[in-house]
């Protein structure tokens, strides 16, 4: 009854957000905004400002697309974009791609003279009864820089994990930490 309870409690935490994710790579001869300080024309927006990851949460609906700008990007940099939502609200994330919209180009009744790059996505509810479509979902949006094909948010946990792997193989070449755990 206990392993039952157990399994049932680490189900119910390992189901507590939904997350998807793709890579985008900006191309080398994208053009590189002037006014980086400068907020964006587009409400939904993510900017890199003097940063290598970022996130927001944007209220999102039903069977809509949904387009996020995102700014100061560097050329020739490949991002991770993260698209997370919790379990509590029944959807799923479907059709995740970016585009690019030429400059002086009329998108969704804003113009810039430069530019844009934009992550787009479908919010569908997977519910019965079937949500409302004015219901609005919360969604995390994040961009984080990838160096060497690794995100730059996990360098800190593999660099944490190589020190207690270095520290335990120098503690174990001075003494026997099988024995003394065996004694235990």
């Amino acid at each position: 009854m206990r392993l039952i309870l157990l399994l049932q409690l680490l189900y119910a935490v390992i189901v507590s957000a939904n997350t998807e994710s793709f890579l985008l790579h900006v191309p080398s001869d994208f053009p590189v905004s002037k006014n980086s300080d400068e907020p964006s024309s587009y409400p939904r927006y993510i900017s890199l400002h003097n940063s290598n990851l970022a996130k927001a949460t944007f209220s999102c609906g039903i069977e809509s697309p949904t387009y996020v700008e995102l700014k100061n990007l560097q050329v020739d940099e490949t991002y991770q974009i993260k698209i997370c939502w919790t379990a509590l609200d029944p959807v799923s994330v479907t059709d995740m791609d970016w585009i690019v919209i030429p400059h002086s180009t009329e998108f969704q009744n804003t113009k810039s003279d430069e530019a844009r790059i934009f992550v787009k996505f479908n919010v569908l509810a997977d519910s019965w009864p079937p949500l409302n479509r004015l219901t609005k979902i919360p969604i995390n949006v994040s961009v984080i820089n990838t160096k060497l094909g690794i995100p730059v948010d996990l360098y800190k946990i593999i660099i944490y994990i190589g020190l207690v792997m270095a520290v335990t193989f120098w503690i174990n070449s001075r003494t026997n930490l099988y024995e003394k755990l065996k004694n235990l």
